[in-house]
């Protein structure tokens, strides 16, 4: 039987969080409580990493100058709800599939870097004036995989993994139109990866009532080993994926 998909690998994670707040929701029947927002992002990516396969050692790295010429594929989803008692949820979905360069004792080798990062988390919004905070908490799962060419063949090795998160978002707006937006979270903690981290910041222009616009920087990073060095199944990834971000908010 075939392994199931990305995509279907992050529904499933991030299903039953979802499922248990439209739960709550339909059984108080006050669905018209909640307010929807759908954002699709677009990236320019750069992706700098120490990564270690079975046996081989080396550095990939991917600057976002390049982006045209070796991603693949790349972008970020992000569907999120806030009910009336503050309560509330997000789901992200972000892909990079790019070739990249990676160096190594023998030189430079040509390596195709594949990386799909599914969160889901549960949010609390609270506010005073013209600032606005959320509480969340909730998981990130990370599926990557990376083949790098080597003289007389490939060596490929990826791997899967869910790292608990909480963070901080802070909203405050400058002006009727105008809002500056900050967001970070921490992770790991050793029950997935050793330490896994985001940090995002940026403006948002409410240019219509029902759309906005976001134009954010964010940071990705992580650290993560698996298998015992030295043999063909070790694994360690430690990359920290960084670029802007532009999307529309479409709020419903």
């Amino acid at each position: 039987m075939p392994e199931p998909s990305m995509p279907a690998r992050a529904a499933a994670i991030a299903g039953p969080a979802l499922a248990a707040l439209l739960g709550t929701a339909a059984a108080a029947q006050d669905l018209s409580g909640w307010r929807w927002q759908l954002t699709p992002f677009v990236l320019a990516p750069s992706v700098e990493s120490t990564t270690e396969l079975g046996r081989a050692a080396g550095d990939v790295s991917f600057e976002a100058s390049d982006v045209f010429d070796q991603l693949q594929a790349g972008g970020m989803l992000q569907f999120e709800g806030v009910h009336s008692s503050r309560f509330g949820f997000r789901l992200r979905y972000a892909l990079l599939d790019a070739d990249a360069t990676g160096s190594s004792p023998a030189g430079a080798l040509p390596v195709t870097y594949d990386q799909n990062v599914a969160e889901a988390v549960v949010t609390y919004s609270f506010g005073r004036g013209r600032d606005s905070f959320q509480l969340f908490g909730g998981v990130r799962h990370w599926d990557v995989d990376v083949i790098a060419g080597v003289p007389g063949g490939s060596v490929r090795q990826g791997a899967e993994w869910t790292d608990p998160i909480a963070g901080l978002r802070w909203q405050r707006r400058v002006s009727p139109e105008f809002s500056i937006l900050l967001e970070g979270d921490i992770g790991g903690f050793g029950a997935g990866s050793d330490q896994s981290w985001s940090a995002m910041g940026g403006l948002v222009y409410d240019r219509w009532e029902r759309a906005s616009i976001y134009v954010m920087y964010r940071g990705l990073g992580v650290d993560y080993q698996e298998g015992t060095r030295g043999t063909g199944s070790f694994f360690r990834h430690d990359a920290v994926t960084h670029g802007l971000l532009a999307g529309i908010g479409f709020k419903f």
